[in-house]
């Protein structure tokens, strides 16, 4: 039988020890090279930039990304968070694959983000809740008064990949298009269905539900600033609506037994072309 003065005593040394390892880790964790991967690797991967001001060593396989920023190239701002906890799998590493798991709050929500890659394993999982639209600054700068929360999943395995995304009680306020005053626009509930094959995204669904307008759109886009645009879009307006944007309205000469008013859109992203 052994001691229990014995037991004690090493299991007090093990302690020491493990308590001393993980002090001399967390002072000598490499935060200026880790940092520096990071952002090397983004810049060298994507068409975007990556800055962290901090990188806080929070247990050995975990750590804290400070007053994190993603932009374009030329500056514009597309992401940021104060804070993201971060963690990479040991025993991935052990098998040749890098697995980073982060968790972000952001704009109102949360942001949660599952990516892995190896010799033949390329995974990147987006997964949001209750993201705030009307805080995204890149929203405001193009004009949109916005409101409403965001949350859903994007799964990619390789170059293809799905995704589902809902929106909910999206408001719309002062929007012109094209020279055209669209009138404010509430919808209850908004979710979107689409597949991913390179930089081809499919819209399988596209419905946006509400009390005094109802829309529904399918058809594919290629995701570049020149990438071409196929869409199928249906309008079904309540009666009061159709009375007050007749004169828009009679520009749509196609409608179906349910109602829907039919156009496409052509063109690029950057220049969409209705098609009557």
């Amino acid at each position: 039988m052994i001691d229990k003065k014995l037991l004690i005593r090493r299991a007090l040394f093990i302690a020491y020890f493990a308590a001393a390892f993980l002090t001399f880790l967390i002072l000598l964790f490499p935060v200026d090279r880790i940092q520096g991967i990071l952002e090397s690797e983004v810049r060298q991967r994507t068409p975007f930039e990556l800055h962290v001001t901090r990188v806080s060593p929070f247990f050995f396989n975990q750590f804290i990304l400070n007053d994190v920023v993603l932009s374009d190239r030329s500056g514009k701002v597309l992401f940021e968070s104060q804070s993201i906890r971060t963690s990479i799998s040991v025993f991935g590493l052990l098998h040749n694959l890098f697995s980073l798991d982060m968790k972000a709050k952001a704009y109102g929500g949360e942001l949660l983000v599952k990516a892995q890659q190896g010799p033949s394993r390329q995974y990147l999982l987006l997964d949001a809740n209750g993201l705030n639209i009307g805080s995204y600054p890149l929203l405001k700068e193009a004009g949109f008064r916005l409101s409403g929360k965001l949350g859903g999943n994007i799964e990619m395995t390789g170059e293809t990949g799905k995704g589902r995304l809902w929106l909910k009680g999206l408001t719309s306020r002062d929007l012109n298009v094209k020279g055209f005053s669209v009138p404010d626009l509430d919808f209850e509930q908004c979710w979107l269905e689409g597949d991913i094959k390179g930089d081809r995204l499919t819209i399988r669904k596209l419905d946006l539900d509400g009390k005094e307008l109802k829309i529904q759109c399918q058809g594919d886009m290629v995701l570049r600033e020149r990438g071409s645009l196929h869409i199928l879009v249906k309008l079904k307006p309540s009666e009061r609506l159709a009375r007050e944007q007749a004169q828009l309205l009679s520009l749509l000469k196609k409608k179906d037994a349910e109602g829907f008013y039919q156009f496409s859109l052509g063109g690029t992203l950057d220049a969409p072309v209705p098609r009557l």
